[in-house]
């Protein structure tokens, strides 16, 4: 899972912060995009023998893919794409219930537990967010995009202190990924940390 991640673009999802900086400067990051990858992902997610052709319209794809998942049900590939789906399509809680499964499958998925913490968020549910991404970097403590987005969920919180920490960790393990370079912005923006903060 880990090398199909770093062929995926980041997708940003802009979030307001309180008037620390002049307007929107954190996302929560994301795997997945909007772009023909995503076509490439839905078309794999069949097995070679469904003679199921993935029509390019979202909503034929998810058709074609929710009648593919009646016959193979549980399927990651194809829950995943349908949770892409539901987010592209402006449905952050719809893509939730997708993502859990995939993790009933799979509850170690880097991809899918980073993606249900953005759906979560989202949708409005930053708890739920913030438990995902910490649950994330439980199992994968050097995921910078989940270091990332654990740090813009503080940010946005105004637990600054906790940002910075998340961010420093980041910009530690990858300072050259998209993620590690959004840090260093982050905590840019923050400034420096007020003496004798911890």
């Amino acid at each position: 899972m880990e090398s199909r991640s770093r062929k995926l673009s980041t997708a940003i999802v802009p979030l307001g912060v309180a008037a620390v900086v002049v307007g929107s400067w954190w996302a929560i990051n994301s795997h997945h995009s909007a772009s023909t990858a995503n076509s490439a992902i839905a078309t794999s997610a069949l097995p070679a023998s469904s003679g199921v052709v993935v029509p390019q319209d979202p909503a034929h794809e998810k058709a074609a893919l929710e009648e593919q998942l009646k016959r193979n049900p549980g399927h990651p590939p194809i829950l995943m794409r349908l949770a892409e789906l539901e987010q592209q399509a402006g449905h952050p809680s719809g893509a939730v219930p997708y993502w859990r499964k995939v993790l009933d499958k799979d509850p170690k998925n880097a991809d899918a537990r980073l993606e249900l913490g953005r759906s979560l968020y989202d949708s409005g549910d930053a708890d739920g967010a913030l438990a995902e991404t910490k649950r994330l970097l439980a199992d994968h403590p050097s995921n910078v995009d989940g270091l990332y987005n654990l740090g813009a969920i503080y940010a946005n919180r105004n637990q600054f202190n906790l940002a910075r920490q998340a961010w420093k960790q980041a910009l530690a393990i990858d300072p050259k990924s998209e993620s590690g370079r959004k840090a260093q912005d982050g905590l840019a923006k923050l400034g420096p940390e007020a003496p004798g903060a911890r």
